[in-house]
């Protein structure tokens, strides 16, 4: 597809280029980079020590594939590249952005690629505060009786899940005169090799500041799982909660 209309009254191309508000970087053929706009030097100012290049204008005349950590494979997506290439990169866990490369073409020869940094650092950050909201939501921590508290194990159990439950858990039983809680897995849907001692890190926690853990809805797979962990073989284990609430209004 081409361009309609004319730029009769834009006679500088890098006025065009500079007034665009995105990160963009021009390469000549052999992927060298000859032009920066004002955006992207603001930006590669602040991430630019990570490459070992001591200024942003140090920039100019280097490769692209300095950049990219693994530089063969840069190089086989250029050669190869006849239209739009776009991808997601993320530099040192400091920036992440979406990535577009075209080739500029004269004639139908290409004569150097424009390359657009799409800043999306802030949508990353809005989709990990969104998952971390779901996470918690889904350990819900109940009052099932007088200073009782229980939580259900809810889905797919990891350990980045899991640290964030008991983070949770033992954030509320400090703020709250807890005695006993109440760890339900019959909600829990899948989990990994480790789980077995994160549970049995949560079971000590709460056993050092003086709280009692109780196992419910231990299902026999998870079971099986939990039977290498020697130090879960003294915590109380009941088929269900009420099982569990009854045995603790009994004390």
């Amino acid at each position: 597809m081409t361009s309609i209309g004319t730029l009769s009254s834009f006679s500088d191309a890098k006025k065009i280029l500079e007034a665009i508000g995105e990160n963009i970087i021009v390469a000549d053929v052999n992927y060298n980079i000859v032009w920066i706009n004002p955006k992207a030097v603001n930006l590669l100012t602040k991430v630019i020590s990570f490459f070992d290049v001591e200024k942003v204008e140090d920039i100019i005349g280097i490769n692209m594939s300095h950049f990219h950590r693994n530089p063969d494979y840069q190089k086989k997506i250029m050669d190869n590249l006849l239209d739009t290439h776009s991808s997601r990169i993320n530099i040192k866990n400091e920036y992440v952005a979406d990535i577009i490369i075209n080739p500029i073409k004269s004639d139908k020869t290409i004569v150097g690629y424009v390359v657009m940094l799409m800043d999306v650092t802030t949508v990353v950050e809005e989709e990990q505060r969104k998952e971390e909201i779901i996470q918690e939501l889904s350990a819900p921590i109940l009052h099932v009786w007088d200073n009782t508290l229980a939580i259900p194990i809810l889905g797919i159990v990891d350990k980045s899940r899991f640290k964030i439950i008991l983070k949770k858990l033992i954030k509320q039983c400090e703020q709250e005169d807890t005695e006993y809680v109440i760890i339900d897995f019959s909600g829990i849907k899948k989990w990994n090799k480790e789980l077995p001692n994160k549970i049995n890190e949560m079971s000590s926690c709460l056993s050092l500041m003086g709280i009692e853990a109780f196992m419910v809805g231990v299902k026999p797979e998870l079971a099986q799982s939990l039977a290498i962990e020697k130090g879960l073989y003294n915590v109380p284990k009941f088929g269900t909660s009420k099982e569990a609430i009854k045995h603790i209004i009994s004390q």
